[in-house]
Formats: C-alpha cells, sequence, structure tokens
C-alpha cells in the first residue's frame, strides 16, 4: 500500500539530536569462564529517565539511563551503564501541553534503541558477547515511574 506524506500527517515537533552522555563498563579478570545464556537472562535493568523543559516550553532534554546488574549469587561483570540523551524542539505554532506530554512519554521510547546500541557496543567484544538489551514496555515502565513520583510526593506533602 502506498500512501503519500502530506503537510497535514507531520508532526511540530522535532528530534533535533541523541547523543551517548555515559558508557561504563567494567568487567572482572579476564580468568574468569563467558557466562551462560541462562546467567545473561537473569541481569537485572534499573531504568532512570529524566525529562526537562526549557522556560519558553519549545525544547525538552529527556534523559535515559541503564544500569544493569548481575544476578546476586553469579559476578558476570562489576558495572554496566549506559546514558543517552536527547533534543526534541515544538515548532512556533505547537502547543506546549504537547511537548510536555511527548517528552514524557513518547520520547523516552524513540531513545530506547540508542541506549540498547550503547549496551551492544559496550559488550560486543568483551567475554560477556553482545549482551542484547532485551525490548520493553517503555509505556508501562513510565507510568509506573510517574504513579511512584506520585506516591512520593504525596507522601512528602502529609
Amino acid at each position: 500500500m502506498k500512501q503519500p506524506v502530506g503537510a497535514e500527517h507531520k508532526s511540530l515537533l522535532r528530534f533535533e539530536r541523541v547523543w551517548v552522555r555515559e558508557a561504563n563498563f567494567l568487567d572482572l579478570a579476564a580468568e574468569h569462564a563467558p557466562p551462560s545464556q541462562e546467567q545473561l537472562a537473569d541481569v537485572q535493568i534499573n531504568l532512570e529517565v529524566k525529562s526537562e523543559v526549557n522556560e519558553a516550553s519549545n525544547r525538552a532534554f529527556v534523559t535515559v539511563r541503564a544500569v544493569l546488574a548481575p544476578p546476586a549469587q553469579t559476578q558476570l561483570f562489576v558495572t554496566l551503564a549506559a546514558t543517552v540523551e536527547g533534543t526534541f524542539s515544538l515548532a512556533p505554532k505547537g502547543d506546549p501541553k504537547t511537548l510536555h506530554r511527548f517528552a514524557t512519554v513518547q520520547a523516552p521510547v524513540l531513545l530506547l534503541p540508542y541506549l540498547r546500541q550503547a549496551i551492544s557496543s559496550l559488550t560486543v567484544q568483551t567475554r560477556l558477547g553482545n549482551l542484547i538489551f532485551p525490548p520493553l514496555n517503555m509505556t508501562s515502565i513510565i507510568d509506573k515511574m510517574r504513579a511512584e513520583s506520585e506516591s512520593n510526593a504525596v507522601a512528602e506533602k502529609g
């Protein structure tokens, strides 16, 4: 099926750029044997997502950070973390509320493949082999983060 893309299909939001802010991998001593796929499957992923919109409400800065931790009973590596940041902007005709919603929900989803690539690049030539960051339901993760943040804010006021 072919469909021409017209002006009405184009967003007022722009993905300006993305960059890797942090890429950190510290392996154990070389004499350790490569881990099994089962051990790698048990690696825990901790995500942090931050979004900030400037005062003019026309540009958003979004950060997604992953810290991976081996299972407690297994020492696969010492440190594995990566952070990517992206800049998104709103066209002059755009509604600032749209940018705020986008920065907290959709922007982290767009940055996830860049984070996945950073993790993969860090590990591809190590004894771990190419550690592939699994597909994640970012919408669900962000909803949970937002709920926890709101719960903490209510607890601090009370």
